[in-house]
Formats: structure tokens, sequence, C-alpha cells
């Protein structure tokens, strides 16, 4: 796997960087690394997400659509 540098932080960043790693329990390395997968993954989660949405818009319209046509062959038939 290839290494990363990330050079020219601040102590603060550094500092806080260490404090979050420790209250997860995790080394410094597992912590960014971790965090970095979640960034990378946040993207394509929120692309599906996205996808999902549109999708739940035209299912909700097609069944509103289909419910109002059946209603109407109920009222016409019924009587």
């Amino acid at each position: 796997m290839p290494d990363i540098n990330i050079k020219g932080l601040s102590k603060e960043t550094c500092n806080k960087l260490a404090d979050k790693a420790r209250k997860a329990g995790l080394s410094q390395q597992e912590y960014l690394r971790q965090l970095l997968d979640k960034h990378v993954v946040a993207d394509e989660v929120e692309g599906v997400r996205s996808e999902l949405g549109e999708v739940i818009k035209s299912v909700t319209f097609a069944l509103e659509q289909n419910t109002k046509t059946l209603n109407e062959f109920i009222r016409v038939n019924e009587g």
C-alpha cells in the first residue's frame, strides 16, 4: 500500500488528531486511515442516496397516479 505524507500540519491539528485517535482507541495512523476511508466512501454513499431519492420521487408519483386512476375506475363502476 502506498504511503501518504502530509507536511505542514499545525501542532494544534496534530494534537487534536492524536487526542481523537486516543479516544477512539486507535493509533494515529489507523485513525487517519479509517478517517480517509470514510471520507472516500461518503462521496459514493451520497451519490447513491441522491439517486435513491429520485427513484423514490418517481415511484411516489406513479403510485399517486395509479391511486387516482383506480379510485376513478371504482367510482365509475360502482353505479
